[in-house]
């Protein structure tokens, strides 16, 4: 039994982001809240192990039941609002996107930026990834909205380097990468309901510029 107030993060087997949060101050009872596409649980500090998986699987259940009914905000609305923050905290309101939304046909990127449009699309396998990652490329999205010419060159860099966790998020993505590639060799068996990979360009790519008057970018990731 831990006698110190700490925080846990990991998916469940539905693919639901759980942060577990341990606090001293509570003592009899728990909390549950889907917050920023995380469901967030706060429990007393002095909770058993195994009393504090039942209690947080059961409070789970009970908030993502009134998720799927509808009574919790719209996810790329929330994804919006997290690109608005983040473009006046980091980039002082100069990426203006006009849009921000998951996409579940996003196989090979787990980003995309449109110059034309300025609407940015976000891989949905990011989902189940802590919000630090996710943020760190919706930061990689905004920068190049920032520097549209740049490419991935030092204006963008610099722009980019405003997000605190560059370095962090850039190992988690290529571990992850990694891992994809590994499940897509000959005679690997990818986990149910993984995405079909192909060659090695899949899921190294990280951003897309789809504007039709300065074509396409596509780089690798890392």
């Amino acid at each position: 039994m831990s006698t110190q107030a700490s925080t846990s993060e990991y998916v469940d087997s539905d693919g639901t982001p759980i942060r577990v949060v341990r606090s001293a101050r509570r003592k009899k009872t728990i909390s549950g809240a889907w917050k920023q596409n995380t469901m967030v649980v706060s429990v007393p500090l002095g909770l058993g192990e195994q009393a504090e998986r039942m209690l947080v699987a059961d409070m789970v259940k009970k908030v993502m039941r009134k998720v799927v009914a509808g009574t919790s905000v719209d996810p790329n609305a929330q994804l919006m609002e997290r690109a608005r923050a983040m473009d006046v905290q980091l980039f002082g309101s100069k990426a203006k996107p006009a849009g921000v939304r998951w996409v579940s046909n996003q196989n090979s990127r787990w980003g995309s930026a449109s110059l034309h449009s300025r609407r940015i699309r976000l891989s949905d396998r990011l989902r189940a990834m802590p919000q630090w990652v996710q943020d760190y490329v919706l930061a990689h999205e905004l920068a190049h909205l920032v520097e549209p010419r740049d490419g991935h060159g030092p204006r963008f860099k610099a722009a980019l380097s405003r997000y605190p966790r560059v370095h962090d998020a850039n190992i988690f993505l290529s571990g992850v990468s990694h891992g994809y590639h590994a499940a897509a060799k000959p005679g690997a068996h990818p986990l149910p309901g993984d995405l079909p990979l192909g060659g090695d360009d899949d899921f190294d790519d990280f951003d897309d510029f789809d504007d039709a008057d300065l074509g396409e970018h596509e780089a690798a990731l890392g």
